[in-house]
C-alpha cells in the first residue's frame, strides 16, 4: 500500500510542478497572428468628415478628439455619438452607425463603413429669450368736466382760424403792441389784425 501513496503524491508533485510552469509561461509573441492572440482585436481607424453651415463649428467624438469644421477624424469603426456646437448656435449631436463594408477581396476583411460620411449639419440660430410679461394698467377715464374749465381759445382746433369778433384760438397771447418813439431811425412795425 506504501507503494500506492507513493505513486499518488509522486503524481501530485509532478502536477503541481507542470501547472506552475504554465501559469509562468509568457503570453503569446507579438509576431503570432490575431486569431492564436487572447486579446481582443483592436479597432481599426477610419477618416471621418465633418461639414458645417456655418463653419468653424466645434467637432467633440466619444473619445474626446476635437477639431473645427471643415475637417476630418480617424475614428474607430464602431456606432458612436459625435457632438457639434458654435457659441449663439444650438449643439447637435449625431449618431454614427456602422454601415455594410465596401467591397473587398476574399484575402481581406476590412472594417465596416461609417454611416453617414461625411457628416453634415446645419446649425439653427439660439432664439432670444422671451420677454417678461407685465401687465399694463388700466388708463384712467379723462373727466368730463375737463372740457367745460379749459379755455376757449384752447378748445378750437389748430389750423383753423377764429371768425371775426372772437378772440384768437392760439394757445399763446397775442404779442403787445410796440409803439414806436418819435424820431425813431427804424421803419414802424406792421400792423396785426
Amino acid at each position: 500500500m506504501s507503494r500506492v501513496r507513493l505513486g499518488i503524491a509522486l503524481a501530485a508533485v509532478v502536477m503541481g510542478v507542470v501547472l506552475a510552469g504554465c501559469s509562468a509561461m509568457p503570453s503569446m509573441p507579438d509576431w503570432a497572428p490575431g486569431w492564436m492572440s487572447s486579446k481582443p482585436p483592436e479597432a481599426q481607424l477610419q477618416s471621418l468628415r465633418f461639414e458645417s453651415d456655418p463653419p468653424g463649428a466645434d467637432v467633440r467624438t466619444a473619445q474626446g478628439q476635437t477639431c473645427l469644421t471643415p475637417c476630418a477624424i480617424d475614428v474607430p469603426s464602431e456606432s458612436q455619438p459625435v457632438t457639434i456646437s458654435k457659441v449663439g448656435y444650438i449643439p447637435q449631436t449625431v449618431q454614427i452607425t456602422t454601415g455594410d463594408p465596401p467591397e473587398h477581396s476574399f484575402w481581406e476583411s476590412p472594417p465596416p463603413s461609417l454611416v453617414p460620411n461625411p457628416v453634415h449639419v446645419e446649425l439653427q440660430i439660439v432664439p432670444p429669450p422671451p420677454r417678461p410679461f407685465h401687465r399694463r394698467r388700466p388708463r384712467r377715464p379723462v373727466a368730463k368736466t375737463a372740457a367745460k374749465t379749459m379755455p376757449a381759445h384752447r378748445t378750437t382746433l389748430r389750423g383753423s382760424s377764429p371768425s371775426a369778433g372772437q378772440p384768437s384760438s392760439s394757445p399763446f397771447p397775442p404779442p403787445p403792441s410796440i409803439e414806436q418813439p418819435a424820431g425813431s431811425p427804424f421803419p414802424p412795425p406792421p400792423a396785426t389784425q
